[in-house]
């Protein structure tokens, strides 16, 4: 009876979020450079954050949300401009999750130059080269350019 207690207090204390958290300190230096480690600086006055407290980045897009196929046919001869000013006019909640979605991937895109993309048939993973990565940065500064103003 002992046993199992004790497996239940250990496997709670293994498992509970505050066993997983790490403390973090943070400062900024005197040239207003922000500083992070896990080891608390000397002659410094730094702040505790705990890990758990840090909300993670956003990785990878948001996928756009197609125009219903209603809207598609009378818009199919318009230019990006105009799809872009109707979306724009019909859902602003879609137009600021495309900006938001082009910012955040023109950074991704921007900031690392080894990139993988899912292959949508068979779910491998593919190197993307530099032309598709010059290709999506020009792409997403078009839907920058049209959903962020």
């Amino acid at each position: 009876m002992l046993s199992l207690r004790l497996l239940y207090l250990v496997s709670f204390v293994c498992f509970s979020q505050s066993a997983l958290a790490t403390v973090i300190y943070t400062w900024v230096d005197k040239d207003g450079v922000s500083h992070y480690s896990q080891q608390p600086p000397a002659d410094v006055d730094s702040k505790k954050v705990y890990s758990e407290d840090i909300e993670p980045a956003q990785v990878g897009y948001v996928p756009v949300k197609s125009v219903s196929s209603s809207s598609q046919s009378s818009t199919s001869e318009m230019d990006l401009a105009q799809k872009a000013a109707l979306i724009k006019e019909r859902d602003a909640e879609q137009a600021a999750s495309i900006c938001e979605s082009a910012k955040h991937s023109l950074n991704v895109l921007n900031t690392y130059q080894h990139l993988h993309r899912k292959d949508a048939d068979t779910g491998e993973e593919i190197v993307i080269t530099e032309e598709e990565r010059l290709a999506q940065i020009e792409k997403n500064e078009e839907r920058k350019q049209l959903f962020c103003q």
